[in-house]
């Protein structure tokens, strides 16, 4: 039920600072532009975030890396560009980059403060981070009625925790800039639940945009394989 020792402070940091001030500026953009504009400057973070690992590791990043990230940017632009109009101000620029920037540094931290907690565990005290922090906020600026949103509010929780759940067990099997081109995916399953669930049809140029996306996330899967078998081959021939 709790983190390791020494990581716990950190995990609920990285929930109660990062994932709010990430999501904060996200909404702000929203606030101030199309969702396609925001959302197409948000999906810069795997950039972000493969520039930081290799800083971090002072490792550059592998060339199967740089073309996974390459397409999967290119794929997910495409996904989002020709789903609607995109108009952004400013201030919608800006807090558009800083949500990008902020999420690329919260992976990273995560990835490097979280090494021995369990993926669910990690997940669940995020969230709880999380929730202090909008809690405090909402005291301060006021509630906004919930009215009869309870059935959303509850979905929006448990697909919340898989997330958690699922993103802090996939950075401990991929790292950070892996995971970050994975999660591009996230374009792909929204067009296409919003294909199937609220009847928006998806376009001959979504479709290649979403392949583009599956090709990267492929891509990343076999390297991490392949750099598997090396390392057992390595360790049973050294």
């Amino acid at each position: 039920m709790l983190p390791a020792p020494g990581e716990r402070v950190a995990i609920f940091l990285l929930g109660a600072i990062g994932y709010m001030i990430e999501s904060s500026f996200f909404f702000a953009g929203l606030a101030r532009g199309s969702a396609a504009a925001v959302t197409l400057i948000f999906y810069t973070y795997p950039a972000l975030v493969t520039i930081a690992a290799a800083v971090r590791l002072r490792r550059p990043p592998s060339r199967v890396v740089v073309a996974a990230l390459c397409l999967s940017f290119a794929g997910s632009a495409t996904i989002v560009a020709a789903g609607g109009d995109v108009e952004l101000t400013r201030l919608g620029v800006f807090f558009a980059v800083c949500s990008s920037l902020s999420f690329a540094l919260y992976l990273v931290a995560g990835d490097g403060l979280v090494r021995l907690s369990d993926p669910m565990t990690t997940g669940a005290w995020v969230a709880i981070g999380a929730s202090v922090s909008f809690l405090g906020r909402a005291l301060v600026t006021g509630f906004d009625s919930v009215g009869g949103q309870w059935p959303v509010l509850i979905g929006n929780g448990v697909a919340n925790a898989v997330a958690f759940g699922a993103m802090f067990a996939a950075l401990r099997r991929l790292g950070p800039s892996r995971t970050a081109v994975v999660l591009t995916l996230e374009a792909v399953f929204a067009v296409t639940l919003a294909a199937v669930v609220l009847d928006e049809p998806l376009s001959p140029v979504q479709t290649v945009g979403a392949v583009a996306v599956l090709a990267a996330a492929v891509i990343v899967a076999r390297a991490k394989a392949t750099e598997a078998v090396v390392a057992s081959a390595d360790a049973v021939h050294p």
